[in-house]
């Protein structure tokens, strides 16, 4: 006699994937969001719709509930990431007022995302699920690996708690990490171990953040990249940062999804 196992991954994937078919228009980009949530009826979806639509009326937005894994998803059709990032933010207060998001809500638009097939719907789906429980944040998606550019990632910040969150939120992401408290340290570990990419602080002791950007690109150029992560917010520290060479500048406080974004952004331009 055949028994048949009940398997809620792959019962979702099926109800994400008929979700998706009947929004997708071939050619089109599609945005979508998956959020770990409390159980959301009818009722909600329609009052959640027009709460998004009160934002962005024009935007058309098909919600839903996958039963199995306690997942809300949305489908956007023909939206970019940037338009469904934006979305995102808006259903994450909607969420948050009705005491319903109940992890990482995770953010995509393919083809940016890459390319919109089973393997990535599953890969979306699973990082979703690892979210369950964690921080209210938001994660942006990405299907292909880190194995395109840039694996090595040297930090370099004086505060402690602060580069040991980027470190570990990195290493999760599959990047090997190294650090360093001082412009010093970090400039004789960049030399010792040439990382793909330096995320620094500008108020750095000994050797700060100009003077290290400085010291790459004069006599390492071409061998690493740096993104600026500061408290730095005027101006002339943005400008003065990429005359010296830096490849993007974050400031502090910042959503370490969006870090992750950026560096994945600065590989797509190194492609």
């Amino acid at each position: 006699m055949a028994v048949l196992v009940h398997d809620p991954i792959q019962e979702a994937m099926l109800q994400l994937a008929e979700q998706v078919q009947a929004s997708y228009e071939k050619g089109a980009p599609c945005g979508m969001i998956l959020a770990p949530s409390a159980e959301v009826g009818q009722k909600v979806l329609e009052h959640m719709q027009s709460y998004v639509s009160s934002f962005e009326p024009e935007v058309p937005l098909h919600g839903f509930y996958l039963d199995p894994c306690g997942l809300l998803g949305v489908v956007l059709s023909g939206q970019k990431l940037i338009n469904t990032h934006y979305t995102s933010l808006v259903l994450k207060e909607f969420l948050e007022q009705q005491n319903l998001l109940e992890g990482q809500m995770v953010v995509a638009s393919f083809p940016e995302s890459g390319e919109l097939t089973e393997q990535s719907m599953s890969q979306l789906l699973h990082t979703t699920l690892q979210g369950k429980g964690e921080s209210r944040d938001i994660h942006l998606f990405m299907h292909h690996g880190v194995q395109q550019g840039i694996t090595s990632i040297l930090i370099a910040d004086p505060d402690e708690v602060s580069r040991e969150f980027v470190k570990l939120r990195l290493e999760i992401g599959g990047y090997k990490v190294e650090e360093a408290k001082d412009g010093s340290e970090a400039l004789e570990k960049f030399e010792k171990t040439m990382p793909d990419l330096v995320i620094t602080e500008l108020n750095l002791p000994i050797l700060d953040g100009y003077q290290l950007i400085d010291k790459i690109q004069r006599d390492h150029a071409g061998e690493g990249q740096v993104i600026v992560l500061t408290d730095k917010q005027l101006p002339k520290s943005m400008d003065r940062a990429f005359e010296l060479g830096a490849s993007d500048y974050v400031t502090k406080p910042f959503s370490i999804s969006e870090l992750e974004w950026r560096i994945k952004k600065l590989v797509s331009r190194l492609g």
